[in-house]
């Protein structure tokens, strides 16, 4: 309980991404949902501690601002927007479907 209120703004994000994602995307069964919002809430909180390692003067409220816009865009969407930056940043090039 002392790590939950010493880190409730990491907390506070994990819920935010999950509520979220369960109120945005509704399509799917009843486990893809919970499935897709314990994710992005994952995903979510991995990236905060990512972006808080290289910028630690990030202020921790910045956390539900990462669990926003994870829940929103989904696990799927970060996805295909992570590897497209990476990609770019790599100059690798896509392979197209035809």
């Amino acid at each position: 309980m002392e790590w939950t209120a010493d880190n409730a703004h990491i907390v506070a994000g994990f819920v935010i991404c999950a509520v979220v994602y369960l109120l945005n995307h509704k399509k799917g069964s009843c486990m893809d949902r919970i499935t897709g919002a314990l994710l992005s809430s994952l995903f979510s909180t991995g990236l905060y501690y990512g972006i808080i390692c290289c910028v630690p003067t990030l202020p921790p409220v910045a956390a539900v601002a990462v669990g926003s816009f994870v829940g929103f865009l989904g696990v799927d969407e970060c996805k295909t927007i992570l590897l497209k930056k990476l990609n770019k940043f790599l100059d690798i090039e896509e392979e197209k479907k035809e």
